[in-house]
């Protein structure tokens, strides 16, 4: 690493994006939200592995390969690997709608959770029956949220 190089990931935000890129001169250089903070290595070899550990409170990574991206979207690789920190009971409502986003098929329920401000106690509380009726879930995928949140839970 650079010696005077510094990038703090301490003070990190939700919704922030850290990007890795190794440049044509075999530099690597870090993106914090679009902005590159200069070289962190120099001198790699030529072909090189990244290696993504994911701790605490990350809840989504996404790998892209620049040269698959296209000017509408990027080609994403890994997509939402799940790893909801604390217990559900602590939730705020964004990461009660991650959660709810996380399961197949319900994506379109988050609008209804964040507009009613569900956060993870209120999550809690609702059964199937409340989710098939005031989130007009159909009966399998208020099955499907109730059973994610169980498994979840025992984990903690």
């Amino acid at each position: 690493m650079i010696g005077s190089y510094s990038l703090n990931l301490n003070k990190r935000q939700v919704g922030d994006k850290l990007g890795i890129m190794k440049a044509s001169d075999n530099t690597l250089h870090f993106h914090l939200n679009g902005i590159d903070h200069g070289e962190a290595f120099s001198n790699l070899p030529e072909v090189v592995y990244g290696v993504v550990d994911v701790y605490g409170d990350c809840c989504q990574v996404s790998i892209i390969n620049k040269e698959s991206a296209s000017v509408a979207g990027a080609q994403v690789a890994i997509k939402k690997s799940s790893n909801f920190s604390g217990r559900p009971a602590e939730w705020n409502v964004q990461t009660v709608c991650e959660f709810i986003e996380s399961i197949p098929d319900c994506a379109p329920y988050v609008k209804k959770f964040r507009s009613e401000h569900v956060n993870g106690a209120a999550l809690l509380e609702l059964d199937k029956k409340d989710l098939k009726e005031f989130f007009e879930m159909p009966l399998g995928l208020a099955v499907n949220v109730c059973s994610h949140l169980k498994k979840y839970e025992e984990k903690k």
